[in-house]
């Protein structure tokens, strides 16, 4: 292990997931600037595929909350019907409440990758080399999506703005881009931003020995 932590690395561990935030509304300026720190994240053959949608409109949050709210009993129905375990039940609930926070979020944005981007697996798959299931195309747009993020968080909590990624809400969102408006991009995730309204302890991580192999 390094001796000293220098600036970035006490940015990194000092960063939390936020759920609660204070009212007030980051300047448009503070949100372009965590923006365009994500914008500099690299991404194959410097494709940048990633979009972000700031979610202005209290009528589009209202949708999105309504039709998520609709899902979840839809997909309790589906459960009762199949004779579903009371586990899978409260999961669905549970997944349905630590998603509902982000409507009271300063800022919410949606986050996603372009449609149709070719990568070089997909020219390889179009070209008969690759077998038509080969899905790494789309891992190389994933983790596009999760250093632009990494980007945005770090920058985020350098000036003193929380965050949270949410991927769970898309469950009860099978159609969010037509709630959204959005076309030829594919959302990944959500994304709330705001002035911290608590301080959440340091979660458990692994250990070093636990996530780092050598292949000798």
């Amino acid at each position: 292990m390094l001796a000293f932590i220098d600036p970035i690395e006490k940015i990194i561990r000092k960063r939390r997931s936020i759920r609660k935030y204070k009212s007030e509304v980051p300047s448009q300026g503070w949100i372009e600037a965590i923006i365009s720190c994500a914008a500099m994240a690299p991404s194959p053959s410097n494709s940048q595929p990633v979009r972000f949608y700031r979610i202005l409109s209290d009528e589009v949050r209202d949708k999105l909350h309504e039709v998520m709210t609709e899902r979840r009993r839809e997909l309790l129905e589906i459960l009762d019907q199949k004779g579903g375990a009371k586990k899978t039940r409260n999961l669905i609930n549970a997944y349905f409440r630590y998603s509902e926070f982000m409507f009271d979020a300063p800022v919410i944005l949606a986050v996603g990758t372009v449609m149709g981007h070719e990568t070089f697996s997909g020219k390889l798959r179009e070209a008969g080399i690759l077998p038509p299931e080969t899905i790494r195309g789309e891992t190389d747009l994933d983790i596009s999506i999760g250093l632009a993020l990494q980007s945005l968080m770090l920058k985020s909590e350098a000036i003193g703005l929380g965050t949270c990624i949410l991927t769970g809400p898309l469950a009860f969102l099978p159609e969010v881009e037509k709630v959204l408006g959005i076309e030829g991009v594919r959302v990944k995730c959500f994304i709330t931003v705001g002035f911290p309204d608590e301080s959440p302890d340091p979660v458990e991580r692994k250990r070093l020995s636990e996530i780092y192999i050598e292949i000798a």
